[in-house]
């Protein structure tokens, strides 16, 4: 069944309107507190979180998962929700394994899918398939929050690399950015002006990297 472009963007609104329903049921209390942030509700906070199970910890990872692999959904609202609740290290490891699984979940449906010839003639595109070694290309973008993690996926494909090779590359890749959106919405939460700096410099310096890289290629290659 062939679904058009509006079919399809219906499809994923729809997708996220019920998680984000599903999310505001289960973290009503928190989203009440962090529209007062104070070192007390800050301690409140940490006392319903530790009242949360498994279950709804496993639903912040699986929510994360479908909406990285939904393209321009709001997964980065979700990690640094993630980092208020959580923490920057227990939400970094939230944010970690619900990236890698939905880059999972993406590569394996493009792999069936095929690349579009659109995709081919973007410039990332070409910039990270012409990597002398494709893992660290792969690397290259799934770090850099401005490349979409959808263009990534469709790279790892067309170099053919393998499964360890592609879960090396996403672990690594991923990284980075779950921790600065943990550290983030920890940061912001409890008014920590220091994390907040951090936060922005390691942001900025990620995207000033890999603009430094792509200058870097195109002087070499003229």
């Amino acid at each position: 069944m062939h679904l058009t472009k509006l079919q399809r963007a219906i499809i994923k609104l729809t997708v996220v309107v019920i998680l984000a329903i599903v999310l505001i049921r289960v973290y009503q209390p928190e989203l009440a507190l962090m529209t007062h942030p104070s070192p007390a509700h800050q301690q409140e906070l940490v006392t319903l979180v530790h009242q949360h199970g498994l279950g709804d910890t496993l639903l912040l990872i699986a929510t994360i998962a479908i909406l990285c692999s939904i393209p321009f959904a709001p997964n980065a609202v979700v990690c640094i929700f993630t980092g208020v609740c959580f923490g920057p290290f227990i939400g970094f490891l939230i944010n970690w394994c619900g990236n890698i699984i939905g880059n999972g979940f993406v590569a394996i449906m493009i792999r069936c899918s095929g690349i579009s010839e659109q995709v081919r003639h973007k410039r990332a595109f070409d910039y990270l398939t012409r990597q002398r070694f494709p893992v660290v290309g792969l690397i290259i973008g799934f770090i850099v929050p401005v490349v979409p993690n959808l263009l990534v996926n469709y790279v790892a494909n067309g170099m053919r690399v393998t499964t360890g090779k592609y879960l090396l590359a996403a672990s690594l890749g991923t990284l980075p950015i779950a921790f600065i959106y943990a550290l983030g919405g920890n940061a912001i939460f409890t008014m920590n002006f220091k994390k907040v700096v951090v936060v922005i410099a390691l942001f900025v310096f990620l995207c000033m990297f890999y603009w430094g890289l792509k200058r870097l290629q195109e002087n070499l290659s003229t």
